[in-house]
Parts: structure tokens; C-alpha cells; sequence
């Protein structure tokens, strides 16, 4: 009997099956960098991703520099380099590869590096400034109450500061860094509920303010939600919030993301 010949990608839609985190072969090094080679030299072979994020140029670029023209000639140190400036944001999976699951060769780029990123940081953890610009809930909590947040916004304007924020940080002194912004919007909005108890039962909107929302920009929050109200919709907002995960999720630090899961919407 014939094998069937190989079908062109990109027909069905893409199907996403779930990482397998917790099974110890997720992050062992060999194998991690076997289905890196893999998953590199189909992308090498296509490059229908190039004006994507700068994980292809990079990726591109190292093979085209290399002695065989190959993923083979790649030294497989720098395969963090291609992760490093992966994003996540899916555009690849969802938009462009022909080669995503249910083909054959089940390419999921994203998940793939997010593999890599929980790998390194399971065997390398993260530096300090990574561990600082991923807790944006614990920074608002701390650092978003009032006299405490003009004292670092104006220390985050601050030359001097911002350069020694460099040294002992890793933060760039250029960088621009979200102004903390007192009160947080779960504030403004238990106000505003308090003037209008008693109206009639109306369509409910859960909303999450976000750490963004909360701590930095809160009048987005309450804007959108005067918005809803004015159209009828009565807007709650969770009892319990704390940060989405992305941040971690970045990280490759998988645990925290759990944790913050279940907090946000216990099991």
C-alpha cells in the first residue's frame, strides 16, 4: 500500500492542542533542541513568516551566516537568540504557516518557544530585572497608593535615577516606564455604585480592570465603564483580581501563571 501523498497546509483551520508542561520531558535540553532543529529548518525551508515578528529575520540571518547554508550550521547556543524575540502574539499560528496542526508536520511556533522560555527559566530562573517588570500587580500594590506613586513617578523622570536604575536593574535608562496612578478605578467605580443602589435589575458586565487599568491608566477603566452604564448595563467588577499572567507567562515561569489562574478564577 502507498502512503498518501502529503496534504497542502493551510486548508483547515488550525487546531491548537494543549502543552504537556508537566511531563519532564517538556524541558529536557536534548530534546528541546531536537524539535528546535526541526521546527527551524521546515520555518527555513518557507520563510512565509519573515515580516512577522524578528524571531524569522534572526532565525533567517543565522542560518544564511552559517557554514552549510543549514539549520545544521546553526551553533544551538544561539537558538535563544530566535526566542528571545519571540512575543507571543500568534500571528504566525493563527495567520501564516501552512504547516500547523492538523498537518503532518505539526509546527506551533508559539508554543514551541514558550517551551524554550519555561526550559531556560526552570534551568536559569530569571534576572532581577525580569522578576521587577513581571509583578505589575505586586508594583501597584506597593507603588500605585497615593504620595508613594508621585514620589516614583518623579523618580522615573529623573536623569540621575533613571541611570542607576540601569546599573542596578538592568532597566534601560530610556525606557518608558508607566506612571502610577492613584486612586485605582475599583475605587472610583465602588463610588459611583453607591449613588446608584436601588435602580432597577439591569444587563450585568463583569469587567477586569486589568493591572494596567487598576494602577496606571484607571480613568480608561471608569470611562468605559460610565460608557456601559449609560447604555443600561450594570457593571461589576471581581471581587478578587489579581494580574492576568501574561508577564509570567513570558517568563516561561508556568507555576505563577497557575497560581495567579486559580486566584482569578478558582477551581
Amino acid at each position: 500500500m502507498t502512503a498518501p501523498a502529503p496534504r497542502e497546509g493551510s486548508l483547515e483551520a488550525p487546531t491548537r492542542h494543549p502543552l504537556d508542561w508537566q511531563k519532564p520531558e517538556f524541558a529536557d535540553p536534548a530534546a528541546l533542541r531536537q524539535e528546535l532543529a526541526r521546527v527551524f529548518d521546515i520555518c527555513h525551508g518557507c520563510r512565509r513568516c519573515v515580516n512577522l515578528c524578528q524571531s524569522f529575520p534572526t532565525l533567517f540571518d543565522l542560518i544564511d551566516e552559517s557554514d552549510t547554508l543549514e539549520v545544521d550550521g546553526v551553533n544551538p547556543g544561539d537558538y535563544r537568540k530566535v526566542v528571545d524575540q519571540c512575543y507571543l502574539c500568534d500571528l504566525c499560528f493563527m495567520t501564516k504557516c501552512p504547516y500547523v496542526p492538523p498537518h503532518e508536520w505539526n509546527v506551533d511556533f508559539p508554543h514551541l518557544m514558550l517551551r524554550a522560555k519555561h526550559a531556560r527559566f526552570r534551568a536559569e530562573g530569571a534576572p532581577l530585572r525580569d522578576r521587577l517588570l513581571t509583578a505589575p500587580d505586586r508594583n501597584g500594590r506597593l507603588l500605585g497608593i497615593p504620595v508613594v506613586a508621585q514620589a516614583v513617578n518623579a523618580a522615573n523622570r529623573s536623569r540621575p535615577l533613571r541611570r542607576a536604575l540601569e546599573k542596578t536593574a538592568g532597566v534601560h535608562r530610556d525606557a518608558k516606564l508607566p506612571e502610577f496612578r492613584p486612586p485605582k478605578a475599583r475605587r472610583a467605580l465602588r463610588l459611583r455604585r453607591q449613588t446608584a443602589a436601588g435602580a432597577p435589575e439591569r444587563p450585568k458586565l463583569m469587567v477586569f480592570g486589568t493591572c494596567y487599568g487598576q494602577y496606571h491608566q484607571p480613568q480608561l477603566v471608569a470611562e468605559m465603564l460610565e460608557v456601559f452604564e449609560h447604555n443600561g448595563v450594570d457593571v461589576r467588577m471581581p471581587a478578587r483580581e489579581r494580574c492576568c499572567g501574561m508577564p509570567k507567562m513570558e517568563l516561561g515561569d508556568f507555576d505563577s501563571v497557575r497560581a495567579l489562574r486559580d486566584a482569578n478564577l478558582p477551581p
